[in-house]
């Protein structure tokens, strides 16, 4: 095995931890790449056939996150071994596997193995709150430890993820984070929004076409001035709620 990069795409933080996590499994040293950082995502990265890559993404409507631009064009592969990670909100991961396993397939790369982990939810603290925590993140790194002694005995395999062509239709949520009174133009927000939806002039507005609902600008924000409102955001928010907190998922993993 040479050199482990983790690749992520994580505006809140949730697939990077376990990205990591499954890197850490996988080698002690290992370089990171964040995708969610639109110059580090514009950069060319180059793999060769005797490299590892982790790569990662939350789940958006059980699809991978769609950008403005395309996610994965920097990095080039050449036959590179590829572990994929999915991270999603006690839902479903539905069709973003394998649509992230097509991504990576025309950068060339292949499935090594894959694996659907669980963190809180974009919308809802009370939806898997909390999550990854100190177990979800300790079997990450059991996962990476265990696909590397796969690997390792079983030599180059490529492995099959669940998932439906045509994926799933991609639905946007009818709302927008947005910037209140005590916004105090810092542009934080401009500067961590991955989808490049909010102008470093203009903070308080949302661009409502480019924005993917990551809520990275509510986060990020340090007067607390970005926020998601409105009735509609409500009623989505107790729906969600009422069916996802009746159990917490588990971590589904793909080994070769």
């Amino acid at each position: 095995m040479g050199n482990v990069t983790a690749i992520y795409f994580s505006p809140t933080g949730g697939t990077k931890q376990y990205v990591c996590a499954v890197a850490r499994g996988l080698a002690e040293k290992f370089e990171e790449i964040d995708l969610a950082n639109r110059e580090a995502r514009g950069q060319e990265h180059e793999f060769s056939a005797e490299d590892l890559v982790v790569v990662g993404v939350p789940v958006y409507y059980g699809r991978v996150p769609q950008l403005p631009d395309e996610m994965l064009r920097g990095l080039h592969g050449n036959h590179t071994p590829a572990v994929l990670v999915a991270v999603y909100g006690n839902r479903e991961f539905d069709d973003a596997l394998l649509e992230l396993s097509d991504l990576c397939e025309k950068q060339g790369f292949y499935c090594a193995g894959a694996g659907a982990f669980i963190a809180q939810h974009t919308f809802s603290e009370k939806i898997a709150g909390g999550r990854p925590d100190a177990e979800d993140l300790k079997l990450a790194k059991k996962f990476g430890r265990g696909l590397k002694l796969a690997m390792a005995k079983k030599g180059e395999r490529k492995v099959s993820v669940p998932g439906n062509r045509p994926y799933r239709t991609f639905e946007v949520a009818p709302f927008t984070p947005k910037g209140s009174k005590k916004c105090t133009g810092c542009g934080v927000c401009a500067r961590e929004c991955p989808a490049g939806a909010i102008a470093q002039e203009k903070p308080r507005e949302t661009d409502a076409a480019k924005c993917i609902r990551c809520l990275a600008c509510v986060k990020a924000c340090p007067a607390q001035a970005r926020k998601v409102g409105g009735p509609i955001y409500g009623v989505v928010a107790r729906k969600l709620e009422k069916e996802l907190t009746k159990t917490e998922k588990e971590a589904r993993l793909f080994l070769p």
